[in-house]
């Protein structure tokens, strides 16, 4: 089968990050090679020939991964460039990392849970998708200290990543659907855009939430427009 570049880097991305614990009742995944390029609202969208989203009322979050690109710079460099938010990539502190994990994944609790066509559950069962997330090389545009600097910097995006969702059946183990996209990691009323504000801590979080949020919404919103096409 052959795959696009980004649809290679998110498998090779995948495969090589170390996954949470495998739940008991889930089955093997498999599937990967029978997936076929398909058209959707992310840049990757490959779907399984037999899926059949009517089959499924209730979501499980599950096995989320998270990786950061490894090194980057620890210093801010000179003062032209701090200003502009011209360095970087940043190291990512690992508190940070931590606090950037919960935002996203308390994010995708709550929005999944609004959904009026499928019912988020705690347990695998019978008409259930697993839904395995990952956000990949993770990079930050963010100077270490940036509240603390006397030059105010301005950036457009806090950084940039790669997004990933695999739809599982939770009874056979067969992946149904993998979407991805890279993305700047901004709220969507700034996109590309450099901000008004300069950067500081409250900033950089609360565009984490918004964007975190974002992702959220689009899963939600792809995930009921192909349950309700299903359904006619």
């Amino acid at each position: 089968m052959k795959k696009t570049v980004l649809a290679l880097l998110v498998f090779t991305l995948w495969v090589g990050v170390p996954h949470a614990q495998e739940t008991s009742s889930v089955p093997e995944v498999t599937g990967e090679e029978e997936l076929v390029k398909g058209k959707g609202r992310y840049q990757e969208t490959w779907v399984h020939p037999d899926a059949d989203m009517s089959r499924y009322s209730k979501l499980y979050l599950w096995d989320s991964v998270f990786q950061f690109r490894e090194g980057g710079d620890t210093t801010t460099g000179t003062q032209i460039a701090r200003s502009r938010g011209n360095d970087g990539p940043f190291v990512v502190r690992a508190e940070d990392q931590k606090r950037f994990k919960q935002l996203v994944n308390d994010a995708m609790v709550k929005v999944l849970a609004g959904s009026k066509m499928f019912e988020v559950v705690n347990e695998v069962g019978p008409d259930t998708l697993l839904v395995r997330g990952a956000v990949l090389d993770i990079i930050s545009n963010v100077p270490p200290n940036v509240s603390s600097t006397i030059t105010k910097v301005y950036l457009a995006s806090v950084g940039e990543a790669t997004i990933v969702f695999e739809l599982i059946d939770s009874e056979t183990g067969v992946i149904q659907a993998r979407v991805s996209e890279r993305r700047l990691i901004q709220p969507p009323s700034r996109m590309h855009q450099v901000s008004s504000m300069p950067t500081n801590s409250a900033t950089v979080w609360n565009d984490v939430k918004l964007w975190a949020n974002d992702v959220a919404q689009t899963l939600r919103r792809e995930l009921d427009k192909a349950k309700k096409k299903a359904g006619k």
